[in-house]
């Protein structure tokens, strides 16, 4: 893997004044640099990263995944993004690209939200109106979905074999209904579910060496990457449910066995990790007015003449190495 430093480009410089009062770029402190920057320095900083696809060169309408702000105290604050590019972020401050970010995390939080909501209604309702049918038909005593060798309806069951049928019925009502329960209790959490504002967790570096263990052969950022999980469910084709046929296999089934889960919390937070690397493609680009700098999938804002980012050495302090 060959690490790529980022080269100038010759564009209007993009400062932003800072809490000290010093002009800094929206990369923070690592936005100006005349010798290639460690990854440790960089991150160290205040400052503000897009990842996007690795594998596509910046451009205007190249979407950006996820916007990573670092607090400058060893914390990252990870982002979920929506549609938002490059072209976007043209002539914003740091704090203006954190507030986008903002909307963006929101409007991914909201629409995953929606999408399960409307998912579990189409199959709670779906799954309720087969139970009420065949509810309608116990309480008539008709039975009008079962099936014995193709007769339909309780007059179709053998004298001796009723009671056993009709036992049969009543248990595959009472699991369709546990179901139903279930999958209520399930919807119920999604739509009190509410939006939180992801907070600044630590992040970690992690260095790989080549075979002699003494040079640096690839690094990657590791941090908390907040997922939102909602209650998951859905029935493929609902009308089918509407069939007699489909019916008697559900009775068949002893009912409707709902498996999904509802999670323990909307939010959760595994690790994930960036790999800090250059493709073949220079890394640094201008988008408008404003140029990018960085790793390949990692980018933040440069000035003119900066000299790029490297990886950290083996003896670099704050930084696991293999």
């Amino acid at each position: 893997m060959k690490l790529l430093g980022v080269g100038a480009v010759t564009v209007a410089s993009f400062g932003l004044v800072g809490c000290g009062g010093s002009d800094e770029g929206t990369g923070g402190a690592a936005s100006s640099a005349s010798e290639p920057v460690p990854a440790s320095q960089a991150f160290a900083q205040a400052g503000v990263w897009m990842q996007y696809d690795g594998d596509e060169q910046i451009g205007k309408d190249v979407e950006i995944e996820r916007i990573l702000s670092f607090d400058g105290n060893g914390n990252v604050a990870v982002y979920q993004c929506d549609g938002a590019t490059f072209g976007d972020l043209n002539g914003l401050s740091n704090e203006q690209i954190i507030e986008l970010a903002k909307e963006q995390d929101r409007a991914v939080f909201e629409a995953e939200k929606q999408e399960a909501i409307e998912s579990a209604d189409e199959a709670i309702q779906a799954w309720q109106q087969c139970y009420d049918t065949l509810k309608a038909e116990a309480d008539a005593g008709t039975y009008d979905s079962m099936n014995n060798y193709g007769a339909y309806g309780i007059e179709g069951v053998p004298e001796e074999e009723r009671a056993a049928a009709i036992e049969e019925f009543q248990i595959a009502l009472e699991n369709t209904k546990s179901s139903l329960d279930a999958a209520n209790e399930g919807q119920a959490f999604n739509e009190a579910a509410e939006y939180q504002e992801p907070q600044p967790q630590p992040y970690t570096l992690a260095l790989e060496t080549d075979g002699s263990g003494n040079v640096a052969a690839g690094e990657e950022i590791r941090f908390p990457a907040r997922r939102f999980s909602f209650y998951q469910i859905e029935v493929d084709d609902t009308t089918d449910l509407e069939s007699p046929e489909t019916r008697f296999r559900v009775l068949a089934d002893y009912g409707w066995h709902n498996d999904a889960e509802i999670p323990e919390n909307v939010f959760s937070a595994p690790e994930d990790s960036i790999g800090l690397y250059s493709s073949n493609y220079s890394t640094t680009q201008a988008v408008y007015d404003t140029t990018f700098g960085g790793y390949s999938g990692l980018a933040t804002v440069v000035e003119e003449g900066h000299a790029g980012f490297t990886w950290d050495t083996t003896d670099a302090e704050g930084v696991e190495v293999d």
